[in-house]
């Protein structure tokens, strides 16, 4: 009988050791959440030692933070570009954005709840307070055209209620597509108009001069 020939495994790239620990790493944390999982559980995911993960990444926050600026990232490619290729009217490239916002929800869910149902604890929150802020900005400039500026507040500065409006969209935001994971069901199409109803209409009857008022 012919002995058989000891099988060969062959070593991976560099680069490609990298990206299956990314790959795992954001299966776990996407399950377990920042604080809960270990590096332990990523190795065993990934099918490689605890030593080869930190040939890579020098520990759990960097290999964190990775993974957020890889995944917003991507978001943020998205936003952008569904809202650049929307033409120059405000409101069909606020649409475009927030529906390559809701793609990205829809299309990549384990990212989605690593970057937000998953927040960050204190280790990382700088990282992820700056890509808010990154995401937040984008969604004002689109926002921008339409917001009256005899909407701010005298004496308050037009970029700084730019920046709160925005970031108040970007939490309501964050808020339905939460809503929207527990519920597949209904349509992406849907949501999107539910974001604009709260949005969009609101920008443009304040832009006809309505305003609220407490002596209704």
């Amino acid at each position: 009988m012919i002995p058989e020939e000891p099988t060969v495994r062959r070593r991976l790239p560099a680069a490609e050791r990298r990206k299956l620990i990314l790959d795992a790493a954001l299966d776990v944390f996407a399950t377990g959440g920042y604080q809960e999982t270990t590096l332990d559980e990523v190795a065993e995911k990934a099918g490689v030692s605890k030593a080869l993960i930190y040939e890579h990444f020098p520990s759990k926050r960097e290999l964190y933070k990775e993974i957020l600026e890889t995944w917003v990232g991507e978001l943020l490619g998205r936003v952008l570009s569904a809202a650049t290729a929307a033409g120059e009217l405000s409101e069909d490239r606020l649409v475009a954005g927030l529906d390559g916002f809701l793609v990205f929800v829809e299309e990549r869910r384990d990212a989605w709840r690593l970057l937000i149902r998953h927040r960050a604890s204190d280790d990382v929150s700088d990282t992820w307070e700056r890509l808010f802020t990154e995401v937040a900005r984008i969604i004002g400039a689109m926002m921008a055209p339409e917001m009256p500026k005899s909407s701010v507040p005298e004496g308050v500065e037009f970029e700084l209620v730019l920046d709160a409006t925005s970031r108040q969209l970007m939490g309501s935001v964050t808020a339905i597509a939460n809503w929207w994971d527990e519920h597949r069901e209904v349509p992406r199409e849907q949501v999107l108009a539910m974001v604009m109803e709260f949005a969009w209409v609101g920008m443009e009857r304040a832009a006809d001069g309505e305003r609220w008022s407490r002596d209704r």
